[in-house]
């Protein structure tokens, strides 16, 4: 899979590198790597500023469906999306989908996703 998963026990967070093109399966593997951490409350963050993907908005609803279906949805932590500012419009429609569910928002700045992120952790879980 063209997509790198790092999970930080002491941070608290997951981080996917996104690396060359993507399929929607690949995307949808993701979710399902995610929720079989069971370290939904972690916060997250998805890099793709070296992918590409042509997921359709049909399918990015059925990701947010998955998601949100989990029994543990409730707990999700923050999500934070960095992107080559010349092609970010996926990323920005799956956080509008996903705005009222918990904290995510699209940076072009690893660094200023990192500050996000660790700001709209939940200090108790």
């Amino acid at each position: 899979m063209p997509i790198h998963l790092d999970i930080s026990d002491l941070d608290r967070l997951v981080m996917a590198v996104v690396l060359g093109d993507v399929t929607p399966d690949d995307i949808a593997g993701l979710a399902r790597e995610f929720l079989k951490s069971g370290r939904q409350h972690y916060g997250k963050i998805i890099d793709t500023t070296a992918g590409t993907s042509a997921i359709d908005e049909n399918r990015m609803a059925a990701v947010a469906a998955f998601m949100r279906a989990d029994p543990q949805a409730g707990s999700r932590g923050p999500l934070a999306f960095v992107v080559d500012p010349k092609r970010g419009d996926q990323a920005q429609k799956f956080a509008d989908l996903t705005a009222d569910e918990r904290p995510v928002k699209v940076f072009t700045s690893l660094r200023e996703a990192r500050k996000w992120v660790r700001e709209n952790m939940k200090t108790a879980l």
